[in-house]
């Protein structure tokens, strides 16, 4: 093998990979010439729009913002590089870079075109190109330190935007009221959740949509929903006891029927009790189902005694949370009602009329009203005129006196008269003008009365 041939192809290789490396370095320059003014312009837009959006209540980290900045980065450059195509350089336009910079007078041209020998390789090859390295890292460094500030930056809430920190009323109170139940052992702790779960669909949409019709119209449907089971959990609590308390303690005073009727409505008010929206707590729920109406004589007084006390206080915070006085989960009116039922069933002491001794063992009735014998003269057949001389406070309108009085009519016969006649010589300018005058009478006249 020719040595010459040899040191060519070595040559050859040498200057062709530099020129490569040339090339690659120009036109990297000219891509990033081209991408870093986009970095900088989607910088400042970048931070602008974050900034807008943590100030509108939006939650921005790193691990939200990273997936954008990366798409945006890679967008960027792309666009960056479809810009600078026209200006990339090949291979053959390196070579001539390389020989204008090194003086080496198109040698590289035609050796590569096979015209000529590749001159020998020189200490330093320098193509002339510096990079410039503020240019090219100051739009990157601004471009991450914008959105780096936007996200980090602390910023004052938008009110307006961040909508209404303050919740409907109903939803509150919903809550209180289930939280009630649920202290007092009225109802469990699932049904608490069921029911608070409704609140929290309402809860989970958009602020600003909170104080919507709709929404506000879902709220109160919700709440009076759940205030009729609490009012008719009351209600069912409250006629299950007082039939209890009147079968085990008034049995003796009542009828047949009467007891009838309150067995019939204890069944109710268990049935009502079972098949409530609102579920009863299952341990009330199943004493309450274990007693047997018909024979209560297995209780003893103090069960008996607690048991009513325990289902009182529950219908009583049940009326307490609805504001439901007509209810008698208070106890009140409940001693009216046994007496009513006793009245009504012919069961009552103290046969005959006159006023009751008070409590359910009362009378039949209310005392009947008497006439009197001895009159009472209250002077009311007795006509007084009424004055009042002082009249500082006299008003607009305010009648001073009153007397009778006649009109003023003439009552002289008139005869019939011819239309148009005058039957007076007038008065005052009237006859001044009916006087027969002179014309410089009437001049003069003319002149004083305008």
């Amino acid at each position: 093998m020719n040595p010459g041939m040899t040191d060519q192809a070595q040559l050859s290789t040498a200057w062709l990979r530099q020129a490569c490396h040339t090339r690659r370095k120009v036109n990297v320059g000219w891509w990033l010439a081209r991408a870093m003014p986009l970095l900088v312009v989607a910088g400042v837009l970048g931070f602008a729009v974050i900034f807008v959006l943590r100030s509108r209540g939006m939650e921005l980290g790193w691990s939200q913002v990273w997936p954008w900045v990366a798409s945006v980065f890679a967008a960027l450059m792309l666009t960056g590089w479809l810009l600078a195509r026209r200006q990339f350089i090949s291979s053959s336009q390196a070579l001539v870079r390389l020989e204008s910079e090194l003086q080496l007078h198109n040698a590289l041209t035609t050796a590569a075109a096979s015209r000529g020998v590749w001159p020998a390789l020189v200490a330093k090859v320098d193509d002339g190109w510096r990079w410039r390295w503020r240019a090219v890292g100051g739009p990157v460094i601004s471009f991450a330190a914008s959105l780096a500030l936007a996200v980090w930056l602390p910023v004052a809430q938008d009110v307006e935007a961040k909508g209404p920190t303050v919740e409907p009323q109903a939803w509150a109170q919903m809550e209180d009221w289930l939280e009630k139940l649920k202290e007092d052992k009225i109802v469990t702790e699932e049904e608490k959740e069921e029911q608070l779960a409704k609140i929290a669909e309402l809860r989970n949409q958009p602020p600003e949509k909170w104080f919507s019709h709709e929404s506000l119209n879902a709220g109160d449907t919700l709440k009076e929903q759940l205030q009729r089971d609490i009012k008719q959990m009351a209600q069912n609590l409250s006629t299950a006891e007082r039939s209890l308390n009147a079968l085990k303690n008034y049995a003796d005073q009542l009828s047949v029927e009467a007891k009838e009727q309150l067995l019939k409505d204890f069944d109710q008010a268990l049935a009502d009790m079972k098949s409530s929206a609102l579920e009863l707590d299952p341990e009330l729920l199943k004493s309450i189902a274990a007693l047997d109406p018909k024979n209560l004589k297995g209780l003893t007084q103090e069960q008996m005694k607690q048991l009513s006390e325990s289902m009182k206080k529950k219908a009583g915070s049940c009326n307490g949370m609805c504001k439901n006085p007509g209810f008698l989960g208070d106890g009140e009116g409940e001693d009216d009602e046994l007496a009513d039922l006793l009245k009504k069933n012919g069961q009552g002491q103290g046969d005959g009329e006159g006023p009751g001794n008070g409590g359910i063992t009362r009378g039949p009735g209310t005392a009947p009203l008497t006439l009197s014998d001895e009159e009472n003269n209250f002077g009311t057949n007795k006509n007084e005129a009424v004055s009042n001389t002082d009249l500082s406070r006299a008003q607009v309108g305010d009648m001073l006196a009153l007397q009778n009085g006649r009109h003023g009519v003439d009552k002289s016969a008139k005869g019939p008269q011819a239309a148009g006649v005058v039957q007076d010589a007038g008065q005052g300018g009237e006859q001044v003008w009916r006087e027969s005058l002179t014309p410089e009478e009437k001049a003069v006249l003319k002149r004083v009365f305008r």
